[in-house]
């Protein structure tokens, strides 16, 4: 038998093992956001969560009242009931439409906007992150990984097609996250040269494509997001096969150039059905 506490050798070691560590805050953010935003708005979000949860949490009490002659008969005191919650931003009902696209005729269409030096090499086409009862297809996602025909180096691609939230506030939300050159809130590790980004495609004055293109910690990224009608088409290159697409990176450069992906992102054929 030992007096050691396995548990907290553990913690010890991971945590002089993980001092000083940089924490790629910016790409976790994006991933988050980029991974998590199909798969959320295909499952219907419950609204009045917090009016439950008080419901829940309000049981009702006996008060006893104390006059100057004894304790008489108490009284029961209740809340009174939760005033309705309004609906929140986030609140997401989807529909059907051209961003349900199956995996595999998302291929189909990439492989038919490609440079004729660049090929798919491999692609995910199983979804290992669906919720329980959720399809484990890929709908509306590609990831993969392209190679062009000098053979110096594989890099990612990505692909989202996502519904566009109705709600005029959660729209505006999405607009000023996904569509403005607004980056105080990104946080690069070790950012290499400057941060190119410039919106275009204006409509009533408003920006309905942006383009950003960065170098951090020696990975070359480009990504484009796109409004069509009532959806997104969001594309996005790197020259590292890593997750997350973090270093070292695989390429000297990423698979795509700017204008080529954004050429991609802007073909019609993502909003076909």
């Amino acid at each position: 038998m030992t007096d050691l506490d396995s548990g907290a050798d553990l913690h010890d070691l991971m945590d002089r093992a993980l001092t000083d560590l940089p924490t790629p805050t910016d790409r976790l953010r994006e991933g988050a956001l980029r991974h998590g935003r199909p798969l959320r708005r295909r499952r219907r979000m419950v609204t009045g969560l917090a009016s439950v949860a008080v419901v829940a949490a309000t049981a009702a009490v006996m008060v006893p009242i104390v006059g100057g002659d004894g304790p008489v008969s108490g009284s029961v005191a209740t809340d009174p009931p939760p005033t309705p919650q309004p609906k929140q931003p986030d609140d997401f009902v989807a529909h059907p439409g051209w961003w349900d696209m199956p995996v595999g005729e998302m291929r189909k269409r990439l492989v038919a906007l490609l440079p004729d030096d660049v090929e798919v090499a491999s692609y995910a086409q199983i979804n290992t992150d669906h919720a329980p009862g959720e399809s484990s297809a890929w709908s509306g996602v590609f990831r993969g990984t392209l190679r062009d025909a000098t053979d110096v180096g594989p890099g990612s691609i990505e692909i989202m097609l996502t519904e566009l939230p109705q709600d005029p506030a959660a729209l505006a939300d999405v607009r000023a996250r996904h569509l403005t050159c607004d980056l105080d809130d990104w946080e690069f590790v070790e950012l290499t040269g400057p941060v190119d980004c410039e919106t275009s495609d204006l409509r009533g004055g408003l920006p309905y494509e942006r383009t950003i293109t960065y170098t951090d910690q020696g990975v070359t990224h480009i990504g484009v997001w796109r409004w069509d009608g009532a959806g997104e088409i969001y594309t996005s290159v790197a020259n590292s096969t890593q997750r997350k697409w973090g270093p070292p990176a695989s390429a000297a450069h990423p698979p795509l150039t700017p204008s080529e992906l954004t050429a991609i992102a802007e073909s019609p054929s993502w909003v076909t059905e």
